[in-house]
């Protein structure tokens, strides 16, 4: 019987921490909020060292996205969204900037795989504020990062995931349960198992893990079931990272769990359509 040859998400993951790790301002950020006597104003003062990452978040949140009014400072920033929601915006973001310089040899995959991560980050928070989820920019950040596991796959298996697609496009399965099949694990899995190689907030990444089969869990059904839904938006709207594959069917169990009226989704995606073009704005240095 002919070995399994194919590498393990351990070893992708392993191998692929060289080219792409947390920044470094992430893990200060991480050590100072969990320290019992750290200050807002210690906070900001660590952001405030990256001069791209301040700008950045400082029009974020002077965005419709956000709401505020005059935002000009890191320090009020965090005072209006909270220690632990400035972390996650400043790691969602940094990532932005830092695998945009990874060599992936198709700039196009890159560009909608980008451009799907940030409106589905966008569709999922306004789902929270409309559900009234406590901390919704952790719905941001999972929306950013829900498909990092492909990214993943595509920097290690570009052929394979190649191999993905086309399959998508003739057998009209759902492109995870291909990667099941290929690879023997999917780009949740993957994703979610990168994330907590970086110590990434457990909340953030179960949403990351069960997006697909968001009732498969207990733990973070609802939450995993609104990033599951911004995904299939996403995707119907043409905002998807893989033009031509079938919209991912939708978990009604999921859809059941949420209680979201229709005139309410639909409100989202109004709401929605102008927060991307300012967003995109914003990170299109990066993009």
């Amino acid at each position: 019987m002919k070995a399994d040859t194919r590498p393990s998400m351990q070893q992708m993951v392993d191998s692929t921490t060289h080219l792409c790790s947390p920044p470094l301002i992430y893990q200060r950020l991480n050590e100072a909020i969990n320290h019992p006597r750290t200050s807002i104003q210690q906070i900001a003062r660590i952001i405030s060292e990256d001069q791209g990452l301040t700008a950045r978040l400082l029009k974020l949140a002077n965005s419709p996205l956000f709401g505020f009014n005059k935002v000009d400072s890191i320090q009020r920033a965090a005072t209006l969204l909270g220690t632990r929601e400035i972390r996650d915006l400043a790691l969602a973001v940094t990532l932005v900037a830092n695998l945009r310089k990874v060599d992936l040899k198709d700039e196009q995959l890159l560009n909608n795989h980008w451009r799907h991560s940030i409106s589905c980050a966008i569709v999922a928070r306004n789902i929270a504020f409309y559900l009234r989820e406590p901390g919704v920019e952790r719905f941001f950040v999972a929306g950013m990062l829900h498909n990092i596991g492909r990214l993943v796959l595509c920097l290690r298996q570009p052929e394979e995931i190649k191999s993905t697609f086309r399959q998508g496009m003739t057998s009209h399965l759902p492109l995870h349960l291909i990667e099941q099949q290929i690879f023997g694990f999917d780009h949740a899995a993957l994703g979610a198992l990168l994330l907590e190689t970086w110590n990434v907030p457990a909340t953030i990444t179960r949403m990351v893990a069960w997006h697909h089969q968001p009732t498969g869990t207990h733990l973070s059904g609802k939450d995993a079931g609104v990033i599951h839904l911004a995904d299939l938006v996403c995707q119907a709207l043409g905002w998807g990272p893989d033009p031509g594959i079938p919209v991912t069917p939708l978990d009604l169990k999921a859809w059941e769990m949420l209680n979201l009226p229709i005139k309410a989704l639909d409100a989202v995606i109004s709401q929605s359509e102008p927060q991307l073009v300012e967003i995109m704005k914003i990170l299109e240095d990066d993009l």
